[in-house]
């Protein structure tokens, strides 16, 4: 079981949404004719390369434990449902009582073929401070 720790100390003001890494498109938008001079028939595709298709799927990912004065990391653990190890991202978040986000952070972590892995996120001194609860997105996103 591998775990990665990460600092936290950058600080974000909100909350991604789950489907933030899903807007690639598959269509190759292309122009129109500029001049009716043009010879439409003579055009032929170019390839530039394959693309390649993937099967794999996001991982999950869930909350251990939140960050304390005594530990003060999160700890998440991540799950790769994949025949093949996998690399994924996972996106924590501290937030207040009044539920504002103190702080969050993108951690990827290489996971081990239908195997987990934890992650750890530390929280500065002022997340601490005011730190209420911690929040891990359910969805870890395949990256690699």
């Amino acid at each position: 079981m591998a775990t990665v720790v990460l600092a936290l100390t950058g600080f974000s003001s909100g909350h991604k949404s789950s489907g933030r890494h899903k807007s690639h498109s598959d269509s190759d938008s292309g122009g129109g004719c500029s001049s009716s001079s043009q010879d439409h028939d003579s055009y032929t595709p170019r390839t530039t390369g394959t693309r390649r298709t993937s099967t794999l799927e996001d991982g999950t990912a869930t909350l251990v434990s939140c960050a304390t004065k005594a530990a003060p990391y999160l700890t998440a653990e991540v799950s790769n449902p994949n025949s093949r190890q996998g690399t994924f991202e996972v996106t924590v978040s501290f937030t207040d009582a009044s539920g504002r986000t103190l702080g969050s952070a993108d951690q990827r972590v290489t996971v081990a073929a239908r195997g987990t892995s934890k992650v750890q996120v530390r929280a500065s001194q002022a997340v601490l401070a005011k730190l209420d609860q911690c929040w891990v997105e359910p969805e870890a996103d395949l990256v690699d």
